[in-house]
């Protein structure tokens, strides 16, 4: 008789005891998460775990992101629900930071950011080490809703530096609020952010470059100049805002800097 993989691994796993099924589930996971996520021995074993336990929330959670990286959205959004639904305090938040950096889904990324953050009222969360207060503001400022988004940047600068200190606040957070100081026109404020990024981290080429479009709003064009030879020099050394798999937001090309040099050659 021929059986097939699945038969065979269902008769085995038919005379093991529930608990003996939720553990050795855990440990494929946990060893699953040694191994190159979306490699096909990764795969297998977190396969093996759900056959194992289909309600391993973290399986559920680590398989979903191999078929997020290769844009097989709807199998990972089958695998990131089950989790959420399993266990949505662990995994509500990743599925909101995946709609904002992966599919640019900013109302869809605050429905889950804020839900997540309405499920543990008594702390602040952190998705890869972003705080959900940062992420919010990302997502508004996609929504283009300036006056929310700077809202959030100023909450997640102000607790981190009570609770850490400034030396510790995510430098991208004073990027971004000069980057809103700019679009509103409010140059000054903005160079005041932009310092801010600076001091804090001095090689991001980021910074430098939308000082330079502060700067030369305000018609400071040799200031700009300036700032804008550092933001090159720093963006060819690979020192800029960008994401993994994914696009920053508001991230800045080649083009972004010619452009602007071109401008300050004109004027």
């Amino acid at each position: 008789m021929v059986f097939s993989c699945d038969n065979i691994c269902n008769e085995t796993y038919h005379k093991m005891s529930m608990n003996e099924r939720r553990k050795s589930s855990a440990d494929y996971t946990q060893l699953a998460k040694r191994i190159a996520k979306g490699s096909p021995q990764n795969m297998r074993l977190l396969e093996k775990a759900l056959r194992l336990n289909p309600l391993n929330d973290q399986a559920h959670y680590e398989l979903s992101i191999p078929y997020l990286y290769s844009g097989l959205y709807e199998k990972w959004n089958l695998h990131i629900s089950k989790a959420i639904e399993l266990n949505p305090e662990a995994w509500q938040g990743w599925r909101g930071y995946s709609k904002l950096f992966y599919f640019r889904d900013f109302g869809g990324a605050l429905f889950d950011l804020d839900a997540t953050d309405n499920l543990t009222i008594d702390k602040t969360d952190y998705i890869e080490n972003m705080s959900v207060d940062f992420l919010r503001g990302l997502c508004y400022l996609g929504l283009k809703n300036h006056i929310k988004a700077s809202e959030y940047f100023k909450r997640y600068i102000l607790k981190e530096s009570e609770t850490i200190g400034n030396q510790f606040v995510d430098e991208r957070a004073f990027i971004y609020g000069g980057i809103i100081y700019n679009y509103e026109k409010e140059y000054e404020k903005a160079i005041e952010y932009f310092d801010r990024a600076i001091l804090y981290k001095p090689e991001i080429a980021d910074a430098s470059f939308h000082k330079s479009k502060s700067l030369l709003a305000l018609g400071k064009a040799e200031l700009a100049q300036v700032e804008i030879r550092k933001a090159r020099k720093l963006f060819e050394d690979g020192k800029f805002m960008k994401g993994y798999y994914y696009e920053a937001i508001e991230q800045i090309y080649v083009s972004d800097l010619e452009q602007m040099e071109a401008q300050l050659v004109v004027k």
